[in-house]
Parts: structure tokens; C-alpha cells; sequence
């Protein structure tokens, strides 16, 4: 065992959370994997958001230590809060029910904790390590400016994103910062990091500690057309609210719409353009007025504790 490996003298209780759609095949794996770990799960919960309950009764009859939860069937990011409700330990992991984990993840993470207990805030502490993708090895990524997250960090860099699959999370973040309950699927971790790291959390890489994703299809076709919404929302909302520059938001907007639609009539032709304009760009909308109505109502409720 080498020095990465070493079991750690603090005891770092580490919730796994897994949020689950109609995959109960893939999440059979990911509850193994986790059972093989060689630094023990503090406790798993999954949140189910099936539309059957072929999950649930595969969890009722070969996990009965899992905690399992009835999901709120509104999309990834409510799913991830309804599991966060029943945390009760000190550090969160979430990964993917198609994710494989590492049998050492936890303890080579943990280990790094340790040795920083001493230089860091471990409260404050977001440690983020790889993944590896069906043999492609995904590294952190800044958001460009269209909000693609493929932009290299270099050295001295503020990290602000993760890969979520292989980040530890300290619980004290969830006390007041939550995933957007509006979305249903991509890009609710770099919502919530920026927005962390606003809040005097900080993410360091760990590259030795990797786990396994294996992509399913299932959900896929449900997925897709909240993609490039998310993406979009995502962005302006980072630009618009988080990092308070309202005049890169108002000019970002026009120009991701105008590019999304030449992008997905240049790689898809007239489908693409056709699925742009029915569906991306009517739920990018609803997402952008419902964060405006929750910024509005918010405002309002404070002028009301002040007066």
C-alpha cells in the first residue's frame, strides 16, 4: 500500500448519494462498487426518480442497508436536493447510477483530506478528482464563453468547476447553497460551484483519484432537449446573477441563441434547427423568467424583513 493509500487517522464520514432513473441495472453495479470500497461508505442513499418500482424493489431485496428514497420526478437537480435531506454525514459524493466506483476513491481522497486538514479549511474544501469515461479520461473544465466546459485550467488558476462523479463535497456547503431545482438534467454542478466559490468554498484537483462512468442510453431521448436550455440558463445565470456582470449576460444571450441555432443547423441540419427553435429555446426562456421571478420574489421578501 502506498502512501496515496494510506487509511487516514480522521474519520471522514462520507455520505454516497445517488440520484436514479429506470436504470436499475446500472445502479445494481454502482451499489456493488460501492460495497467494495476499501474505506467504507459512512452511509448510501438513493433518490429515485423511476416510473416504475423495479428500483425500489431491487433496493428492498439486495441493499436493505441503502436508505432509499421516493424521488420528486422534477428533473437531476431536484432529485439531488430531495437527497440531501437525508444526509447525515460529513462529506457528500455524488455519483451517476451508470458510475462505477473505484475501490480506493474514497480512501485516496480521504487521505488527501487529511493532509490538508493542517493548511485548509476542510469546511471549505471541495476536493474533485477525474473520471474515467468509457476510457477517456475527463479533467475539470472552465466554462467558455458560450458555456462549454472546455476550457483547460492552467496553472494558478481558480478552479471553479468539478466532475461531479468524482468530487467530495463538505456538507456545510448544502446549509445554505442547493442545486437549482429547475433543472432537469446537465450543467447543475457548475451552477452550483460558481456559486460556491462566490462563497468562499475552494476546489482543488486531485487527478489520482478517478472513478468509472459508463454512459447509459436509458434516458437519454428524455434528456436531450433540456441540453442546450441548461447550458444556456446556466450561463446567463452565472453571468447575469452570480458573478453580477449584467452587461456580459445581456450580451451573451443574443449571441448563444444566435449560435446555438448555426451550430445545430450546421451539424444536424434542418432537424437541428427544428428541435433549436421547438425546444431549446422555449425552455432556455422559462428557465431565464423563472430566475428573474425568483430574484424578484426574493427582493421583495427582503424589503419586507427590513421594513
Amino acid at each position: 500500500m502506498n502512501n496515496i493509500d494510506r487509511k487516514t487517522d480522521i474519520d471522514f464520514k462520507v455520505s454516497v448519494c445517488i440520484c436514479t432513473r429506470n436504470r436499475p441495472k446500472e445502479l445494481n453495479n454502482a451499489l456493488q462498487s460501492v460495497g467494495r470500497s476499501t474505506y467504507p461508505a459512512f452511509e448510501v442513499i438513493v433518490s429515485d426518480d423511476s416510473t416504475n418500482d423495479e428500483t425500489k424493489r431491487l433496493i428492498s431485496s439486495h441493499f436493505p442497508e441503502v436508505k432509499y428514497l421516493d424521488g420528486l420526478r422534477k428533473g437531476l437537480g431536484a432529485n439531488r436536493n430531495n437527497v440531501l435531506k437525508a444526509v447525515s454525514g460529513s462529506h457528500v459524493l455524488f455519483i451517476d447510477d451508470d458510475v462505477v466506483l473505484n475501490e480506493n476513491f474514497l480512501e485516496i481522497v480521504c487521505n488527501k483530506l487529511a493532509k490538508l486538514a493542517e493548511q485548509e479549511n476542510l469546511e471549505k474544501l471541495i476536493i474533485s478528482g477525474i473520471e474515467n469515461n468509457n476510457g477517456k479520461l475527463v479533467f475539470p473544465g472552465e466554462q467558455s464563453f458560450v458555456g462549454w466546459q472546455n476550457v483547460r485550467y492552467k496553472k494558478g488558476d481558480i478552479i471553479k468547476t468539478v466532475v461531479i462523479n468524482s468530487t467530495l463535497f463538505p456538507i456545510c456547503l448544502f446549509e445554505n447553497t442547493l442545486f437549482d431545482d429547475k433543472l432537469v438534467y446537465g450543467n447543475d454542478e457548475v451552477d452550483l460551484t460558481t456559486r460556491a466559490i462566490k462563497k468562499g468554498f475552494k476546489i482543488i484537483l486531485f487527478p489520482e483519484a478517478i472513478n468509472f462512468h459508463f454512459p447509459s442510453e436509458i434516458n437519454r431521448d428524455y434528456y436531450l432537449p433540456y441540453k442546450d436550455a441548461t447550458r444556456i440558463y446556466v450561463t446567463f445565470k452565472r453571468y447575469f446573477a452570480t458573478e453580477n456582470n449584467k452587461v456580459k449576460a445581456l450580451i451573451y444571450l443574443p449571441y448563444v441563441l444566435v449560435y446555438t441555432v448555426a451550430f445545430n443547423l450546421r451539424y444536424r441540419g434542418i432537424k437541428g434547427l427544428i428541435f433549436t427553435l421547438r425546444y431549446t429555446y422555449p425552455k432556455c426562456f422559462m428557465l431565464i423568467i423563472g430566475q428573474f421571478l425568483s430574484i424578484n420574489s426574493n427582493f421583495k421578501l427582503k424589503l419586507i424583513r427590513r421594513t
